[in-house]
C-alpha cells in the first residue's frame, strides 16, 4: 500500500467539506510530498507497529507493504534502536545512525530520526520517523578517509607534511606529518594563525621567510623556499616548502596549499659533503699531491690541482697550454713514461715511477697513477691521474738500501750485497775470484786501544786496499776483521795471486791511530769460478778454506784453494762453522783430571777441561776448537759456561754430600780485559752459594805480561775474593819467578815437556828441581803436569813436589766418574794397558807389523755428502782382508757415514781401499788409534788378500825389501816430524 490516511485525518477531512476545494488542493500537494519523498517517511504507535509510510522505506528495505505493516519491529529493531524507541516514547527525539538489514541480505547504512507526537498535556501519541539511505555517502566518505591515510602514508614516508591556510579568516591548519616535522604531538583540529606559524622558523631565516610569504600572497604566485624550522626543543630541523595559492572567481587569492619536506638529512649530507669537498680541496692544493685530467679528444688538460705546482715548481697553467709531461721527465725515463701513457691510450691503466726535473733544477721522484676512463663503446675520452712526490721515500730507500747492502763504518758493500755479487756473476756464466781477506789478531787491537782506534785503523786499511784495485772489482766487509774481494774481466791468470801480494806488500807499511802507530797483518785465500766450484756456496766454502790454510802457514800470506784440502783443514772448517751453536745445542762437557798428593795419592784438587761433543766429529779437544774460539772471539762466552759449569758442578756435590775440592779453571788474556767479567763471578758465585777458595784460575805467561796493569789488578781483586791463581806451563816462556813472585801467584805449574824428559835430560831435571826449589823457598805451591810413567813420579817424589797430574793417575774424565774418585778420596797409580785390545776381533787374518806402514788417506764421504779433500798421512799399524789399524793425530768420528779411503804401497802393488772407523782409542802424546772396516766388494777382498799373502811371506825374510811404504823410525817421533814439516 503506497499511502495511508489515518483516522483522525480521515475525520478533519469529513468536517472541512465547507471548503473542500482548498483543502484537497493542499491535501494533494501534502500527499505529494509525503509519497515522493526520497527518504523515508512513517509514522509509528507506542507500539513500534508502523501506521503510515511512504513509497521510499519499501525501495531503501526491499520490503511488501504487508511485512512492513505487520513484522516491522522485527525487521528493524535491533538493541539500539529500541533503547533509543524507548527514549522517543518518553518524550525524547532521537536522531542516530544504524546499519539494518535489506531483504536481500546486503547492509543499509542509515540516517535514522525519531520525533514524539505530543498531546496537549505531554503525552506522546505517536512518534514520527524518517530513514535516510546514506551507503553511497559512507562508502564515499570511506573512499575519501582511504585517499587521506595514502596521503598521510605518503608524507610519512617521505618526511613531509601540509598546511592550509585560509587568508581571510587567518587560520593555518596542519597536516599530522608536520606536527611530527616540528616535533610535536598530534592535536585534531588544531589551529594557528600565521603569527603564530612564524614562531616555528628559525630566527635568523623570519625575514627571509616573510618576505617570500607575502610576495606569494601579493603575487597570487606560488614560490619555494629552504630554510629552517626551530623546533620547542630547541633543535633544528632543514626543510623545503613549495606554495601554492587558491583564488576566487574574482582572481583573489583566498586559500594558500603548501607542502613542506623535513631535508634535513639530506642538508646535513650536503654540508658534509661540501665540507669534505673543501677539505680535500684544501688537501690537494697543499700537499705534494697532484691530480690531473687529460681529454682525450681535445687533446689538452681539463684539471690541473695546485699541487702539482707545489710539487714541481711550474704554474698550473703551463700544463693547460702545453698539455704534456714529456718534456720535464728526466731523458733516462722519458721513454719509459710515454710507452706506459700509449698504454693508458689502449685503454690499459699503469703505476709507476719516475723521475722529473723541477723548474729549479732539482730531481723529484714522483709515483704516478693513471687510469682510462671509457665511453660506452670502450673509446678513452679521458685520462686521469694521480701524482704524488715520492722523493724522500726514495731518499729512504737509498738510505735503507746503504744499511742492507753496505757497511755503516766503512761504506764497503756487505756479505749480502758481495754474495749476490757472485750469484750474478755466475748467472753471467764469467770467470771471477774471490778472496777473503782476515785481519790476523785484530781483535786484540779492540781488546787493548778500544773499538775508536780499531775503526780508524779499519778505514784506512780499506782505503788502502782499495787504492790498489783497477779494473772490475767489488770489495766488501764481511765481518768484523773479514773482507772479501771479487776480481773479473782480468785475462792474466795471475792477475789474482798479484793482487793478493800487492795487498800483504803494503800492509807492511804502519797505520796511524792517534798517537799511536800500528801494524796489520792479513791472511788471504783465494779460489777461482768456475775452477774451484760453480755455486756461491762452493765457491765460499773453497775461499774460506783456503783461508785457513794460509793461517795454519804462518799468516800474512796467502793461499790459492786446491783440492789437495786435507782431511785436518776440512775439520778446522767444519767446526769453525758450527762452534757458535755449541753452547745453543749443549754440546759443550766438562771433564776433571784429577791432582794428587805425589806421596799419598789423596785427591787433593782437580783441573776442568773443557770437550766439545760434536754431533758428526765427536769428542773433540779443547786444542782443536779453543784456537777457532781465541780467533772468532766466541772464547769469552765459551770461558763464562766453563765458570758456570764448574760453579754449578760443584753445587751439585755438595748436594750429594761429597767431599769437594778445588776445582782450576783456564782463564783466557782476554777474559782478563772484560769490564764485566767481575760482575759474572760475583753473580754466579751467589747463585750457587760457592765458597771462591774453591776456585782456582790458571793462567799463561803469556797472559800474565801482555797485559801486565790489568792482569795485575785482577789477580789483586780476585785475591781479594778468595779465588787462587795459578799459573799454567810454565817454564815454557820467559817469565823467571821473582817477577811472578809480584803478582801473588799461588801455584805454579811445570809444563809437561819438562816432565816427559825426566830420565832422559839432565839439564831439564836440574831445571826442574830449581823450580821446585825456588817455588817452596817463595811459599808456592807447585804441580807437576803430564806425568805418565812411575819413573817421572818417583823423581817428582824425591824432590818434594806435592801435587801430581797426569795420565799415570788418570787422565780427564767426566762428572760422573770423577764423583767415584770423590767418593773414594785416594788414586793409585795406572799401569798402561792396551785397552783396545778388545776391539781388535777380527773376521779375517791380520799381519802385525813390526815397522809401520806409511798410507795416504782422505775423506771421500762425509755424512752421504761427497767431499774431494787432499791426502793426510797416516800410519798403518795392521792390516786384513776385512780392515785395518792406523794411528794419527787428528781426533776423527767414529761413524758409519763417513767414509776414509787408503792408499799406500805393498810388495810394488798400490792398495786404494774404502772404510769407516769402528773404533777409537786415545793413545799418548795427543796420538789416537783407530780400527778401520774395509767397505769393499768380495772380488776387491781376494785380490787384497792375494797381495796380503805375498806381503806376509816377504816380511818373514827382510821388511825394507818387501817395497813396502815402511818406516825405520819411532810411528809418534815420524807423525810429529811430518806434521811439523807440513805446518
Amino acid at each position: 500500500m503506497g499511502f495511508s490516511l489515518l483516522p483522525n485525518m480521515k475525520k478533519n477531512k469529513k468536517q472541512h467539506t465547507e471548503s473542500d476545494s482548498s483543502y484537497f488542493t493542499n491535501e494533494n500537494i501534502f500527499h505529494l510530498l509525503f509519497d515522493q519523498h526520497p527518504d523515508a517517511v512513517f509514522t509509528l504507535n507506542l507500539d513500534g507497529k508502523v501506521n503510515l509510510y511512504n513509497q521510499s522505506l519499501l525501495s531503501i528495505f526491499g520490503y511488501s507493504d504487508k511485512q512492513i505493516v505487520t513484522d516491522f519491529n522485527e525487521l528493524f529493531f535491533n538493541e539500539n534502536i529500541k533503547k533509543k524507541f524507548k527514549l522517543v516514547a518518553k518524550g525524547k527525539a532521537q536522531s542516530f545512525f544504524e546499519i539494518v538489514q535489506h531483504k536481500d541480505g546486503h547492509e543499509v547504512n542509515v540516517g535514522l530520526t525519531l520525533v514524539p507526537y505530543l498531546k496537549p498535556d505531554m503525552e506522546v501519541l505517536s512518534i514520527y520517523g524518517m530513514a535516510k539511505d546514506i551507503t553511497q555517502y559512507i562508502q564515499h566518505e570511506q573512499k575519501i578517509q582511504n585517499v587521506l591515510d595514502k596521503l598521510e602514508l605518503a608524507q610519512s614516508c617521505g618526511n613531509i607534511g601540509s598546511w592550509d591556510y585560509d587568508i581571510e579568516k587567518d587560520e593555518i591548519f596542519w597536516s599530522n606529518q608536520l606536527y611530527i616535522i616540528c616535533g610535536m604531538e598530534i592535536e585534531e583540529n588544531y589551529t594557528l594563525n600565521i603569527a603564530e606559524g612564524l614562531t616555528y622558523v628559525h630566527p635568523s631565516d623570519r625575514e627571509k621567510y616573510l618576505k617570500y610569504f607575502n610576495q606569494i600572497v601579493e603575487s597570487g604566485e606560488g614560490d619555494s623556499l629552504e630554510y629552517r624550522l626551530l623546533r620547542r626543543d630547541n633543535t633544528i630541523r632543514f626543510v623545503s616548502e613549495r606554495i601554492s595559492v587558491v583564488k576566487n572567481l574574482n582572481g583573489k587569492p583566498v586559500r594558500l596549499i603548501c607542502n613542506t619536506q623535513d631535508i634535513t638529512d639530506r642538508k646535513l649530507a650536503e654540508n658534509e659533503l661540501l665540507e669534505t669537498e673543501k677539505r680535500f680541496e684544501h688537501i690537494y692544493d697543499n700537499l705534494s699531491l697532484g691530480i690531473r685530467s687529460f681529454d682525450t679528444i681535445k687533446k689538452k688538460y681539463i684539471l690541473v690541482t695546485p699541487g702539482i705546482e707545489l710539487m714541481l715548481g711550474y704554474p698550473t697553467e703551463m700544463f693547460y697550454e702545453k698539455g704534456s709531461l714529456e718534456k720535464i721527465i728526466h731523458l733516462e725515463d722519458r721513454s719509459f713514461y710515454m710507452d706506459a701513457f700509449q698504454g693508458v691510450l689502449n685503454g690499459e691503466g699503469f703505476e709507476i715511477q719516475y723521475r722529473i726535473f723541477h723548474k729549479n733544477g732539482e730531481i723529484v721522484w714522483v709515483q704516478d697513477k693513471t687510469l682510462p676512463v671509457l665511453d660506452d663503446a670502450g673509446k678513452v675520452i679521458r685520462i686521469d691521474g694521480i701524482i704524488t712526490n715520492i722523493t724522500d721515500q726514495k731518499n729512504y730507500e737509498e738510505k735503507i738500501n746503504q744499511l742492507a747492502f753496505y757497511d755503516n763504518l766503512t761504506n764497503l758493500p756487505n756479505s749480502l750485497l758481495f754474495n749476490q755479487e757472485i750469484e750474478a756473476l755466475i748467472e753471467q756464466d764469467k770467470r771471477f775470484t774471490v778472496m777473503f781477506l782476515d785481519l790476523d789478531r785484530f781483535r786484540n787491537i779492540n781488546n787493548t786501544l778500544g773499538h775508536t782506534i780499531g775503526d780508524i785503523i779499519l778505514k784506512q786499511f780499506c782505503e788502502r786496499v782499495d787504492n790498489l784495485l783497477t779494473g772490475s772489482y767489488m770489495f766488501s766487509r764481511l765481518g768484523g776483521d773479514e773482507f772479501g774481494l771479487i776480481l773479473w774481466g782480468y785475462e792474466d791468470n795471475c792477475y789474482p795471486e798479484t793482487v793478493a801480494k800487492n795487498i800483504i806488500n803494503h800492509l807492511s807499511m804502519p797505520f796511524a791511530a792517534n798517537e799511536f802507530e800500528l801494524y796489520l797483518s792479513a791472511s788471504i785465500g783465494i779460489s777461482e769460478c768456475p775452477t774451484n766450484g760453480n755455486t756461491t756456496t762452493e765457491i765460499l766454502k773453497n775461499t774460506s778454506s783456503a783461508v785457513l790454510r794460509a793461517k795454519q802457514n804462518g799468516k800474512n800470506n796467502y793461499h790459492i784453494y786446491s783440492s789437495t784440502l786435507n782431511i785436518s783443514s776440512f775439520k778446522i772448517f767444519e767446526l769453525e762453522r758450527d762452534l757458535r751453536k755449541s753452547i745453543i745445542n749443549n754440546e759443550l762437557v766438562l771433564h776433571f783430571q784429577p791432582r794428587v798428593d805425589a806421596k799419598t795419592g789423596k785427591l787433593l784438587s782437580a783441573e776442568a777441561l773443557i770437550r766439545w761433543q760434536h754431533p758428526v766429529w765427536g769428542l773433540v779437544s779443547p786444542g782443536e776448537f779453543i784456537p777457532i774460539a781465541e780467533e772468532s772471539g766466541f772464547i769469552n762466552d765459551i770461558s763464562d759456561w766453563v765458570f758456570k759449569e764448574v760453579c754449578r758442578t760443584i753445587a751439585k756435590w755438595k748436594e750429594n754430600h761429597l767431599t769437594v775440592v778445588p776445582v782450576s779453571i783456564n782463564v783466557t788474556s782476554q777474559r782478563f780485559l772484560r769490564s764485566d767479567w767481575v760482575t759474572l763471578i760475583l753473580s754466579v758465585l751467589n747463585e750457587y752459594e760457592i765458597d771462591a777458595s774453591l776456585i782456582e784460575f790458571e793462567i799463561t805467561e803469556t797472559t800474565l805480561f801482555e797485559h801486565e796493569k790489568e792482569v795485575e789488578f785482577a789477580i789483586q781483586f780476585l785475591k781479594e775474593l778468595g779465588i787462587k791463581i795459578a799459573l799454567d806451563d810454565f817454564g815454557t816462556g820467559y817469565s823467571s819467578l821473582a817477577h811472578i813472585n809480584d803478582f801473588s801467584i799461588d801455584t805454579i805449574k811445570i809444563d809437561r815437556s819438562f816432565i816427559q824428559k825426566i830420565n832422559r835430560d839432565e839439564k831439564v831435571e836440574m831445571i826442574i828441581k830449581s823450580l821446585i826449589f825456588m817455588a817452596k823457598g817463595m811459599d808456592m805451591n807447585i804441580v807437576a803436569e803430564g806425568v805418565e810413567t812411575i819413573e817421572q813420579l818417583e823423581f817428582l817424589k824425591e824432590q818434594d813436589c806435592k801435587e801430581i797430574q797426569g795420565y799415570l793417575f788418570s787422565q780427564a774424565v767426566p762428572d760422573d766418574k770423577f764423583q767415584s774418585f770423590l767418593k773414594q778420596a785416594y788414586l793409585k797409580p795406572q799401569y798402561s794397558e792396551d785397552n783396545h785390545k778388545q776391539f781388535e776381533r777380527r773376521a779375517f787374518y791380520r799381519i802385525e807389523l813390526l815397522f809401520p806402514l806409511s798410507s795416504k788417506m782422505t775423506l771421500t764421504t762425509f755424512q752421504d755428502r761427497k767431499v774431494n779433500l787432499g791426502k793426510t798421512e797416516v800410519i798403518i799399524d795392521n792390516i786384513s782382508p776385512g780392515g785395518l789399524k792406523f794411528t794419527s793425530n787428528m781426533q776423527l768420528p767414529v761413524r758409519s757415514d763417513v767414509f776414509y779411503q787408503f792408499e799406500t804401497m805393498i810388495v810394488n802393488s798400490k792398495i786404494v781401499v774404502n772404510g769407516y772407523i769402528v773404533w777409537k782409542n786415545e793413545s799418548k802424546d795427543g796420538f789416537f788409534e783407530y780400527g778401520v772396516k774395509f767397505s769393499i766388494d768380495d772380488n776387491e777382498r781376494d785380490e787384497l788378500l792375494k797381495i796380503l799373502e805375498k806381503f806376509s811371506r816377504e816380511l818373514k825374510k827382510d821388511p825394507f825389501e818387501a817395497n813396502s811404504n815402511l818406516i825405520k823410525e819411532d810411528k809418534f817421533y815420524y807423525l810429529k816430524k811430518i806434521t811439523a814439516s807440513a805446518s
